[in-house]
């Protein structure tokens, strides 16, 4: 394909250069091709041949610019160049300056903010499923039935503590013991609504301190 082509698709330009695609698309994201030798965006961009031949004659190496048919040149040490060859080129130029979108940096930003929870959650799930954490809901029922049996296993003994109550002071063990159960059972009526009290003051979740 000739220069003739005002237009060519990427693979048709670095065909046309002897380059590869992909070195087309780094000279792109290098700005080394830019504006006026593009048309279109992204992936289905086009490139106006004769705009993105004279900036790459611009701003590429002087090893790595091309010749008159087209094609990438790279100067060999020692080699002999007809003069007849040698195409007049304007002078070297500082390359443009690189500007940064700021939309390109904010969503860069939103990316990562939302990596770095996705990481976190994906952290404290791995907690979970080990044992190092547990649901405050199912801590709160492990500590109620905890609470319950330690009282049961406290009541049961009572019957046995009213049998030496009556037998060390000489009264009816049906009294020691209707006397003990009445006492201990107000006292859990009592601790139970300072324990409501409690858990109700608790933060709904806690500091972790471990690494």
């Amino acid at each position: 394909m000739s220069l003739a082509a005002e237009v060519m698709t990427k693979s048709a330009f670095a065909a046309h250069v002897g380059v590869s695609p992909g070195r087309i698309s780094q000279y792109i994201a290098e700005r080394k091709i830019h504006g006026e030798a593009l048309e279109g965006e992204g992936r289905n961009a086009k490139i106006r041949t004769s705009v993105a031949m004279e900036q790459l004659q611009r701003t590429l190496d002087p090893n790595q610019r091309f010749g008159a048919n087209g094609a990438a040149t790279r100067s060999i040490p020692g080699a002999v160049v007809d003069r007849a060859d040698v195409v007049a080129r304007p002078p070297a130029r500082e390359k443009p300056p690189i500007v940064i979108d700021p939309f390109l940096d904010e969503v860069a930003a939103e990316k990562l903010k939302q990596q770095k929870i996705t990481t976190a959650r994906m952290e404290r799930e791995e907690a979970l499923e080990l044992g190092r954490y547990m649901l405050t809901d199912d801590a709160r029922r492990e500590m109620v039935k905890a609470v319950a049996e330690a009282f049961k296993v406290m009541e049961q003994g009572i019957p046995e503590m009213a049998k030496a109550l009556a037998s060390q002071f000489s009264i009816s063990s049906h009294d020691a013991t209707y006397v003990l159960l009445k006492a201990f059972r107000d006292h859990r009526a009592k601790k139970a609504k300072d324990f409501a009290a409690a858990a109700a003051d608790l933060d709904e979740h806690t500091e972790d301190d471990q690494p």
